[in-house]
């Protein structure tokens, strides 16, 4: 059943990579800087880089177990951390252009390969864990530029103002722009070939991780409001998926 053309499905043309550029800088600007209409959670902004790459259903995939582990992490002032919105932005990327795409038989529900689908998910959390530390300095640089500003207090210039303002979106921008195209260099050149390199049993375990997020994202949401006895289910849930893995069930 097709919904939709593949119209990124195995294209690395420039056009395709440039249009996947430009969704991951609407994704960057969206969280820090530009209306923050949340358009750069996971599950919505797999959804869209899915439906640009002909696969919403691989961008839901994806996008769901980690907008559940998620939930909490809303882009309000600084509380929210990690780059998600890129990350989620290449993982899908790198499984449409690559051809890994994950398209479930809808009578069943069954997705082709869960490890491989839990090897993409746990590279698009890497990523934004690792973003994290850019997204402060990019903070930082511009925190430094706006500096600049006091000068305003003075003389009641705006348009100093609006022109720090239109660099520090564009600094965003380049960000999200240029980190997509190296995370799709990294996924699709070194994290997705690794994958067949791997053991059976980290294949099953692999495959649990898509099952046991959603739980971690209540269990993180019970741990936020301080129901801490929450871990203690989520590692009892985790042991269980790992025997279970052991077992070859």
């Amino acid at each position: 059943m097709v919904l939709f053309p593949a119209a990124l499905i195995g294209d690395t043309s420039l056009l395709s990579l440039g249009v996947l550029g430009l969704v991951a800088a609407f994704a960057a600007i969206d969280d820090v800087s530009v209306g923050q209409t949340w358009f750069g959670q996971p599950l919505v902004i797999a959804l869209i880089t899915g439906f640009f790459c002909g696969d919403p259903l691989t961008g839901l995939a994806i996008g769901l177990p980690l907008q559940l582990v998620l939930a909490g992490n809303l882009p309000v002032g600084q509380t929210f951390t990690g780059d998600s919105g890129v990350a989620l932005t290449a993982a899908v990327a790198a499984a449409c252009l690559s051809g890994r795409v994950f398209v479930p038989d809808l009578e069943q529900v069954v997705f082709a390969d869960l490890g491989l689908l839990g090897w993409i998910i746990l590279a698009a959390g890497i990523l934004s864990a690792l973003g994290h530390p850019i997204i402060q300095a990019e903070r930082k640089a511009n925190g430094l530029l706006m500096l600049k500003g006091h000068k305003t207090l003075r003389d009641g210039s705006l348009v100093r103002m609006e022109a720090i303002h239109v660099r520090c979106l564009a600094t965003t921008f380049g960000r999200g722009f240029v980190l997509v195209l190296l995370y799709l260099l990294l996924l699709m050149k070194l994290w997705l070939p690794a994958y067949a390199y791997l053991p059976d049993k980290i294949h099953q375990a692999l495959g649990m991780l898509p099952l046991l997020l959603p739980g971690l994202g209540v269990g993180t949401m019970i741990d936020r409001y301080g129901l801490r006895t929450g871990w203690a289910w989520l590692l009892a849930g985790l042991l269980i998926m790992l025997a279970l893995a052991a077992l070859g069930v």
